[in-house]
């Protein structure tokens, strides 16, 4: 208990430190859709801080090759529950927030010595313990239960991340898909095999908690799904 509090606290310390910084990059989505220029330049521009935004949420997998081998190897599955946190934490905390590799494996190390999940290969042993421990405990709940994508019907409240089966080589990877189950809003690893020549097996499901975050969330996904599918 005492390891969780504290590690919120560093966590929220952070955070706090940062908070002018990002500001003072990331412009807020209201500001940036009201600029009236409509010219070449802008567009150039435009699509900049679409990555720019993309960036906001956590990297891809090979950018741990250096820093983290076991989210480079192994870490899909981990990255796309950071991914659904911080979006999570975007909309409770009204900012949004940049965690590059370094911060990342920071908390990936803290999170593992909390006992959320093993070092030596990603493998998540608690989510909702990682929600707690990042704060959003009372927001979003994992249901700890394998569903069939034929047979669960999501809705609104649901972020849903899907395990893939590569039909040419029996790899599993996971990704955050969209509602329809067609749809991918993110993939740690760009552009999967295991996406573009495997099936959907199987859905875990992430409800959000608080009703009065679920619209924003889900405007903040497709905000990300649209910008994931530009890169």
């Amino acid at each position: 208990m005492m390891k969780n509090k504290l590690f919120v606290f560093l966590y929220d310390f952070a955070y706090k430190l940062l908070k002018d910084h990002f500001i003072k990059k990331y412009k807020s989505e209201l500001l940036e859709s009201a600029v009236p220029l409509k010219n070449s330049s802008y567009q150039v521009y435009e699509k900049i801080k679409e990555i720019e935004k993309h960036r906001l949420v956590v990297p891809f997998q090979y950018n741990f090759k250096e820093q983290n081998s076991a989210i480079c190897k192994f870490g899909c599955y981990f990255l796309c529950i950071l991914f659904i946190a911080f979006v999570v934490k975007e909309i409770k905390d009204k900012i949004e927030k940049c965690f590059d590799k370094f911060e990342v494996d920071l908390i990936f190390k803290s999170l593992a010595s909390a006992g959320c999940l093993k070092d030596a290969n990603s493998y998540v042993l608690d989510p909702n313990l990682i929600f707690k421990s990042l704060g959003i405990g009372d927001d979003i709940h994992y249901l700890n239960v394998h569903y069939s994508p034929t047979e669960y019907e999501p809705d609104s409240c649901d972020i849903l991340i899907g395990k893939y089966k590569d039909s040419k080589s029996d790899l599993y990877h996971f990704v955050i898909v969209d509602n329809d189950l067609n749809s991918i809003i993110w993939d740690s690893l760009g552009s999967s095999k295991a996406v573009n020549d495997g099936v959907l097996e199987s859905l875990r499901v992430f409800k959000i908690i608080d009703s009065s975050i679920v619209s924003d969330v889900r405007q903040r996904l497709a905000l990300y799904r649209e910008q994931f599918n530009k890169l």
